[in-house]
């Protein structure tokens, strides 16, 4: 049985986290912010804040040089479109399933229609708040090694935290929240942002960020996707009927065995 390297969980109050080789990893997780919060945030940005802003929540990453990286919803909510053309984009974008989806909901889709972009999308990928000799994330080659991380190891720490949501006026969803878990290899992070906008688009924006111990580099990767919901919507019954003929066919196989 390999040992595992030497760590120390803490937990305190809404704050719990693990320090290993030289790492301090914490989260926070607290309620939706109070209305004292929210005035105070909306000071900083110019867009209304999204329906369930978790303002106290975060991740941080701190090291003994000198390393603070953190995963904050008010520095991912700064990089939201805040001009008017930010409004139109997903309008423009997808004019025709637009139009059909305005045409079976006129009242309600007006609604949404505002001078900003109203589904908060976020190229957000963390921020980097501290440094060794003012380093900065470098463009490069090599990738995160997925394959490494589908090994089987045991996970010192696993945390789930939520930064912001919004049902965009009951048009879809959006929503941003971050993800660590550590083993005795090395840590690794997945930032998502998931938008749903009914009828026209699905949207994904994924920051992966991964550090092997005894390494002296984080590696980060930005991705952005997105698609037609009808096109997902499609995929999704196709693999649905192909699981329900699955199950049917073993079904008929165990009857005529039994």
């Amino acid at each position: 049985m390999t040992s595992l390297p030497k760590h120390e969980k803490f937990h305190e109050g809404s704050q719990q986290g693990i320090k290993i080789y030289g790492w301090t990893i914490t989260t926070n997780k607290s309620p939706i912010s109070n209305s004292r919060e929210i005035e105070k945030v909306q000071k900083e940005v110019s867009i209304p804040l999204p329906e369930m802003f978790f303002g106290n929540n975060s991740l941080k990453l701190t090291n003994d040089y000198g390393i603070l990286f953190e995963f904050s919803p008010l520095d991912a909510l700064k990089m939201v479109d805040a001009t008017a053309e930010g409004g139109e984009k997903v309008k423009v974008a997808y004019s025709e399933e637009w139009k059909k989806k305005s045409a079976k909901n006129h009242e309600h889709i007006k609604d949404v229609i505002k001078p900003y972009d109203w589904t908060y999308t976020t190229s957000y990928s963390g921020t980097l708040k501290g440094s060794v000799d003012d380093q900065v994330f470098e463009k490069a080659t090599d990738r995160i090694d997925m394959e490494k991380l589908r090994k089987i190891e045991d996970i010192l720490f696993y945390d789930e935290i939520d930064l912001f949501e919004d049902e965009l006026a009951d048009n879809g969803t959006a929503i941003l929240n971050v993800k660590i878990r550590v083993m005795p290899s090395g840590f690794y992070i997945l930032q998502r942002f998931f938008l749903r906008v009914d009828e026209v688009l699905f949207r994904l924006n994924d920051t992966r960020v991964y550090h092997e111990f005894g390494t002296e580099y984080l590696q980060m990767e930005y991705s952005s996707r997105e698609e037609q919901y009808n096109k997902i919507k499609a995929v999704s019954i196709y693999k649905f009927l192909k699981h329900l003929k699955h199950l049917f066919l073993t079904f008929l196989f165990y009857l005529e065995n039994t």
